[in-house]
């Protein structure tokens, strides 16, 4: 079995607060444990999730600074919104393999003080990962597609849209005990998406730092952890197609079975695992977080999944039913690369503490052609 043995994140939506001693201290209990594992010879593999900016060379300093390594010897870094999921499921192999002990998943992404050194225009064209189109240009794309294969009018796709944002809006004013105001923020139009509205995209301004450490049965009980905080990886899987602006066709589908590619990761991470995912969240044991960049991307991970059956369904769904734990990636804000590993954090969190025997992450990479789905499950239950 691998488990999930430490979890553990800040963040800084001020700029300039994640110094080296802010995340050496944050990060006290996993530099423990990584002493421990070396102390008793734990082959340890490092994985990292890569910042927009800077990447080369950052896995190496965030190790060898914040948790004073010495030598490594197998490291290996991702990037895209999905490689979270992807590294859980390399760690996985690994682990299940026999070939190392535990694996640390880790990124750092300093956006905002990134922003304020090199210019918000810097900025956009490191997010800029095609020449003709950018990719909320795509999304929109994505959108207009899936709307078509659902035989929706805009304004009925965009009163879905309203209705996803309420359900963001609920959670993150639940979670953060706050009273945020319900405002869209206004249309896109001038930026080549006529279906967005400001509040439909990722809010970029944060400073995040954080990480996971999976580890085999062997290891966590050597490091005495406690049964009732033991989180197993049950199923993590993720599938890729083409990502380009001329295969949009492909990564959205047809009606009949939208985003092909997202509804495999899900069977094969569910089958994994042994559960049936909608019935466990329909009953209210199962976190769910579901990757929430541009619209089109839940409705479509609900679409796939089976949480829904048809798009007719989803109203009365999201009246009942919140996608998220954080709120989303507007509300709760997303650096880069990592939301799905705040979301691997905060769910680890959630069901040490929780009530509930399940969690569910969803990760998205590029412009949706990168699909993952972790699920972890509460092994003292």
């Amino acid at each position: 079995m691998v488990n999930i043995i430490y979890s553990g994140k800040i963040t800084d939506i001020h700029g300039g607060q994640l110094t080296n001693p802010k995340l050496k201290e944050t990060f006290k209990e996993a530099t423990e444990i990584h002493e421990q594992l070396l102390s008793a010879d734990k082959r340890i593999a490092y994985f990292f999730i890569d910042p927009l900016l800077n990447a080369f060379e950052a896995a190496n300093q965030f190790y060898f600074s914040i948790f004073e390594c010495e030598t490594i010897e197998k490291i290996k870094t991702y990037k895209s919104g999905a490689s979270p999921i992807q590294a859980l499921s390399d760690a996985k192999e690994l682990v299940d393999s026999g070939l190392y002990d535990a694996v640390l998943i880790f990124g750092h992404e300093p956006l905002l003080t990134n922003k304020h050194l090199y210019g918000k225009e810097e900025m956009t064209k490191a997010m800029s990962i095609f020449e003709d189109k950018s990719i909320l240009q795509c999304y929109n794309e994505i959108g207009h597609r899936l709307r078509k294969e659902l035989e929706l009018s805009e304004k009925e796709i965009v009163r879905f849209f309203d209705q996803l944002f309420l359900n963001f809006h609920k959670t993150y004013n639940r979670a953060t005990n706050s009273e945020v105001p319900r405002e869209r923020g206004r249309r896109l139009d001038d930026l080549g998406a006529d279906l967005f509205k400001l509040t439909d995209c990722a809010n970029p301004n944060i400073n995040f730092s954080g990480g996971i450490i999976v580890a085999n049965d062997s290891t966590a009980s050597f490091l005495q952890i406690p049964e009732k905080e033991k989180i197993s990886v049950s199923g993590v899987k993720y599938s890729m197609v083409e990502g380009c602006p001329t295969k949009i066709d492909k990564i959205v589908g047809k009606k009949e079975d939208v985003f092909p590619h997202l509804r495999k990761a899900f069977l094969q991470a569910q089958d994994e695992a042994s559960i049936q995912a909608v019935e466990q969240f329909k009953n209210q044991n199962l976190y769910l977080e579901v990757y929430s960049c541009y619209p089109p991307i839940p409705i479509a991970f609900l679409l796939a999944t089976g949480m829904i059956d048809h798009i007719e369904q989803l109203s009365d769904f999201l009246e009942q039913y919140e996608v998220t734990i954080t709120g989303g990636m507007n509300f709760a804000r997303a650096p880069w690369n990592n939301p799905a590993l705040n979301a691997l954090i905060e769910i680890h969190q959630k069901l040490k503490e929780g009530t509930r025997k399940y969690g569910l992450v969803h990760g998205n990479g590029g412009i949706g052609e990168t699909q993952g789905v972790a699920i972890l499950e509460k092994c003292d239950f």
